[in-house]
């Protein structure tokens, strides 16, 4: 039941940052709601704020950015996680 709280906290959190343009503060939470939760979900949330703001008649970069990122983290994620594992087995030896 935490686990569902602190991922709806981060997910308003990035929201309302990104919305604040506290871009510090929504880099931290992107970061720890990827590696937690995969990026999927972050990609709807960049659509509705670019639609918010009207960049959809220009370049919508918030959107782009976030496939961007969803392709780094569907990339990089197996790999963390294989790093974290190899170190938690080599400790138990």
């Amino acid at each position: 039941m935490m686990r569902y709280i602190i991922s709806t906290l981060l997910y308003l959190g990035i929201a309302i940052a990104i919305l604040q343009n506290w871009l510090i503060v929504a880099v931290v939470f992107i970061l720890i709601f990827s590696m937690r939760h995969g990026a999927i979900l972050l990609l709807p949330m960049a659509i509705i704020i670019d639609g918010y703001f009207g960049n959809f008649y220009t370049l919508p970069m918030l959107s782009f950015t976030s496939v961007w990122w969803y392709l780094v983290v569907l990339y990089f994620r197996p790999i963390l996680a294989n790093l974290r594992m190899t170190k938690t087995y080599e400790s138990l030896a």
